[in-house]
């Protein structure tokens, strides 16, 4: 059995295990775990989809969208090797845990 180097939970977070030579995700409104394995990953990154340009736009002349922009979800993403995607909302508060766990893969990417 493999140790555990880092269990992350928290609400409003997916769920995340780090292990040696893996580590797995669950989604908020999911059961099961996904297992990546840290040669599969090309990249994970954690962003803010309302700051592109053309969301930027919309929120500047949208009022309703003035008043929920900051409340949307932010995204962590995970882009696979082979061109595959997954994709998983997270809160849109900041967490130092949540930071450190997507540190501790980043570096096991490398």
């Amino acid at each position: 059995m493999q140790k555990e180097v880092l269990i992350f939970e928290k609400r409003g977070f997916p769920s995340i295990k780090i292990f040696d030579k893996h580590f797995e995700i669950k989604a908020i409104d999911h059961w099961a775990y996904r297992s990546f394995k840290y040669s599969e990953i090309k990249e994970i990154f954690h962003y803010n989809p309302n700051k592109t340009w053309w969301r930027k736009l919309y929120i500047q002349m949208s009022y309703t969208a003035q008043l929920f922009s900051n409340n949307e979800p932010k995204i962590l993403k995970v882009l696979l090797r082979n061109g595959g995607e997954w994709t998983y909302k997270t809160s849109s508060t900041y967490d130092p845990q949540f930071r450190k766990a997507l540190n501790v893969i980043n570096r096991k990417l490398c």
